[in-house]
């Protein structure tokens, strides 16, 4: 919904809702799971609907290599995993999931450090670049992120050490609820002020909003350890292994 609109038509993106399943597909990025994937699988109704089978029947349709991130102690998780693997898919090591409470900061921000927020799509044209590479995309995937400065809900934070970006964060509150992505410029200084400077202020944010959880974004694959660092000492916990579900692979035509 926030790529820019040439993107989504030179590249395939598409998205639909089966209930409260979600489905996304790059079609131009047919191999990349990151970018391809069904969201909701295991919650209440997903399988007694037939929610979770119609998205990946068009997910099939579509022919590119997805995903299926489910979480422990959802209420239809057996019967997803179950009809999942008669459907021919596989189980695979899944990312750790990053959540803390939405208690204030325990630490201050380190000094000397500027918090910038993006409130303008053309404010920052290189902002969307970190936060892709972060999450595993391709540099094209930039995209999804340029629209969103300013938009509702949304926080766009840039910590910055006189003129240099060190480290970027994107973070969506909703229903007391703050998800973020987080990413530090290959510049930045390597003792992780600019992560710790920038969580700082989005844990002020969430909590200012009255969120009681905070969870950290994830496209598939772990943050970068020095990301995972600064959100371990932020207080984030590890609260357990996503259950990642991949399709048989497809044979190319």
């Amino acid at each position: 919904e926030t790529a820019v609109d040439d993107a989504v038509i030179d590249l395939g993106i598409d998205m639909v809702s089966f209930g409260s399943v979600a489905a996304a597909v790059v079609e131009e990025e047919a191999g990349e799971p990151a970018l391809n994937f069904v969201l909701g699988a295991g919650a209440p109704g997903t399988m007694e609907g037939d929610c979770l089978p119609a998205a990946i029947r068009w997910m099939e349709h579509h022919e590119v290599d997805y995903r299926v991130p489910l979480a422990p102690g959802l209420p239809e998780l057996a019967e997803a995993e179950a009809w999942l693997r008669r459907r021919g898919h596989r189980q695979v090591r899944g990312p750790a999931k990053l959540v803390r409470d939405g208690a204030p900061a325990d630490f201050d921000p380190p000094p000397g450090i500027d918090i910038y927020e993006r409130v303008d799509p053309w404010e920052d044209e290189a902002f969307g670049d970190p936060l892709a590479e972060s999450l595993g995309f391709a540099s094209w995937a930039a995209t999804f992120f340029l629209d969103l400065p300013g938009t509702e809900a949304w926080r766009c934070l840039c910590a910055v050490d006189g003129d240099e970006p060190l480290a970027y964060a994107v973070m969506h509150v909703h229903d007391e609820v703050a998800v973020l992505a987080l990413a530090s410029r290959l510049s930045a200084a390597p003792d992780g002020v600019g992560q710790s400077a920038v969580l700082h202020r989005c844990i002020a944010e969430a909590a200012g909003a009255g969120c009681t959880t905070m969870a950290v974004a994830e496209a598939g694959s772990e943050p970068a350890v020095s990301d995972r660092a600064s959100l371990l000492q932020a207080g984030f916990v590890d609260a357990g292994r996503t259950l990642t579900w991949l399709p048989r692979a497809r044979v190319p035509m």
